[in-house]
């Protein structure tokens, strides 16, 4: 989920912020707090998988969780259940990435064969836009501008490098733009946009990139000296991005440089942001969950899981993170009036994405 919207998308929430103090380039600056045991606050969740899941997303109907074998999980006040099988094709494609649109009725979804799923969260429809323009490669990334059926523009980046635009018509169509790579052919395993036009991009390359032209140009701001691998990017403003990178980094930029800060002293990867403004939750390997305090202070917070956490999201009545082995782990918040629904659901309804001729 911060951006323009609701607080209820997939980096709503997480500040990956550093130590201000420190800004000297390609200096890393420690910004872990102490470590303080919070095993009466986060819990491990019954999971109806044991397949590794890769992204969380908060929406008015609670906290949904995408992964392999093209699952989707709602978290129901009983607990987690599957209410998509097998994905939007019903081939099973791993479920690499999620979103949510503004006003968080619905979730976006892509993954592996060039796999597109939109789920209304309200109407429990499952709609099918894979594989738009022929594109197949594995989708590792998306991010969604705009209230549910009303003109959504939509991101998504694959393994190619290749970023894909679409803009949902008044017809219920998505018009599709000319297909771009920003950063020259390196896979993009994120992107984000904290605005209709304006966003940022990361690549496997150490590149990062905005526009501010809703993706048509890019212009390159770092990271020149990373030498980590890039796994999430959380895109706040024009002048504050972050990064979740290797060996428990993460960079911060605050419109002019970037600044690393260690926030994992067993340097362990950080894989996953979510922010809210000033707040924020991370993510990575071995089961550890990092809540922002302040600019480059983070709280390394004791969950019970060993697992790799993949993916992670600050909602209105839970936090939520997942990773391998279906792993769910969690916490109770009250952010909100909000309750999760009572009882099960199922996909009522499955149609078929309409797509329009592409923008060349």
């Amino acid at each position: 989920m911060v951006r323009k919207r609701m607080s209820l998308t997939r980096r709503n929430f997480l500040q990956t912020g550093g130590a201000a103090a420190v800004a000297a380039v390609g200096v890393p600056t420690v910004g872990v707090a102490s470590k303080r045991s919070s095993n009466t606050e986060w819990t491990k969740a019954d999971s109806p998988t044991t397949k590794t899941l890769y992204g969380v997303v908060d929406t008015v109907e609670g906290p949904f969780a995408v992964g392999a074998g093209g699952d989707v999980l709602a978290r129901r006040k009983s607990g987690w259940q599957t209410v998509v099988d097998y994905g939007p094709q019903a081939r099973s494609r791993p479920l690499r990435a999620v979103d949510a649109t503004s006003d968080g009725e619905a979730i976006w979804f892509v993954g592996g064969s060039g796999v597109i799923g939109e789920y209304n969260v309200v109407t429990e429809t499952l709609t099918n836009y894979s594989a738009p323009k022929g594109k197949t490669s594995t989708w590792e990334g998306c991010s969604v501008v705009g209230k549910t059926g009303a003109n959504e523009r939509l991101f998504f980046v694959n393994g190619s490098g290749e970023l894909l635009v679409g803009t949902r018509r008044k017809n219920g169509a998505i018009e599709y733009e000319k297909v771009t790579k920003p950063g020259g052919g390196s896979t993009i395993p994120a992107i984000d946009f904290h605005g209709r036009t304006a966003g940022h991009v990361c690549s496997t390359s150490q590149f990062v990139a905005g526009s501010t032209d809703g993706g048509a140009n890019w212009t390159r701001i770092g990271i020149g000296f990373a030498g980590e691998g890039f796994f999430d990017i959380a895109s706040v403003g024009p002048k504050d991005v972050n990064v979740a990178a290797g060996n428990g980094l993460v960079y911060r930029y605050d419109g002019f440089r970037w600044t690393p800060h260690v926030i994992d002293d067993g340097r362990q990867a950080i894989r996953a942001l979510d922010r809210d403004g000033a707040k924020g939750l991370a993510a990575g390997s071995g089961g550890k969950v990092y809540e922002r305090q302040s600019a480059g202070q983070w709280n390394r917070l004791q969950t019970p899981a060993k697992a790799k956490l993949k993916g992670v999201a600050r909602g209105k009545t839970h936090d939520v993170v997942v990773g391998a082995g279906g792993t769910i782990v969690e916490r109770t918040v009250e952010r909100s009036s909000s309750k999760l629904p009572d009882g099960n659901k199922s996909v009522k309804r499955y149609v078929e994405g309409t797509v329009e001729m592409a923008l060349e």
